[in-house]
């Protein structure tokens, strides 16, 4: 009934992430969605406007943001499904340039700019096709459309692999998001101590507060801004 009372419907049949990251992030923004107040999301890595979003549930709640992925041809389906969001078909990255892009098929998660990653996955071998795909730091993207927002409650990352990349992008003296979810290439607990995406955000005062899993060696991992009480 609690759940029901906050969003209007029984989250129990309404979430839509790979492995409940909404559910998990539902739960952290609890205040914001009982009081109906909005809030901004950025997700990188944004796939599909419904299947498999952590960002979704928070649209259907009037929340708006920014989705990015650099899936040739992904974003017909966002800016039809999800028209109050910006939708940009492009990649992420540290440096202004085109990388080449490696594609399993146009509805595949695992299509990536890692090489490496692809083959440590066992999925290189799947690969169809490459393409060059524009890549843009953080740091541009947000600054372009800044103007949109006046705080980041959500950033959602999910580039296969290359999580420090699209971290290391960001301006943390303008942007710095209330929650970071983020999906890395971890087994346990204890694996976060040596990450350098753990240690990057630690450093910039972001304690981790939730960690799920996904697959054996995959997760996505919940880091909180030191001064954000959700």
């Amino acid at each position: 009934m609690l759940r029901k009372a906050i969003l209007g419907v029984d989250l129990s049949n309404y979430f839509f992430s790979q492995g409940g990251e909404d559910a998990i992030l539902q739960n952290i923004f609890r205040k914001q969605l009982d009081q109906k107040q909005k809030g901004f999301f950025v997700d990188v890595g944004a796939f599909h406007p419904y299947k498999d979003s952590n960002t979704y549930l928070f649209y259907r709640n009037s929340w708006t943001g920014i989705n990015i992925d650099a899936t040739p041809g992904s974003m017909q389906a966002f800016n039809k499904l999800r028209p109050n969001d910006i939708n940009l078909e492009c990649g992420v990255g540290e440096v202004e340039q085109e990388v080449n892009y490696f594609i399993i098929s146009d509805n595949s998660t695992m299509n990536s700019f890692s090489k490496e990653n692809l083959v440590e996955n066992g999925m290189f071998k799947e690969v169809t096709k490459t393409i060059p795909v524009k890549v843009w730091p953080l740091k541009k993207i947000l600054q372009q459309y800044e103007s949109k927002f006046s705080q980041i409650d959500l950033l959602n990352i999910d580039v296969e692999g290359l999580d420090f990349e699209v971290l290391n992008s960001n301006d943390w003296t303008k942007y710095k998001p209330k929650i970071i979810a983020v999906e890395l290439n971890i087994r346990s607990i204890d694996d976060l101590l040596t990450h350098r995406s753990a240690i990057f955000l630690k450093n910039l005062g972001y304690i981790i507060v939730a960690k799920n899993v996904i697959l054996n060696n995959v997760a996505t991992v919940f880091f909180a801004r030191n001064d954000f009480n959700y």
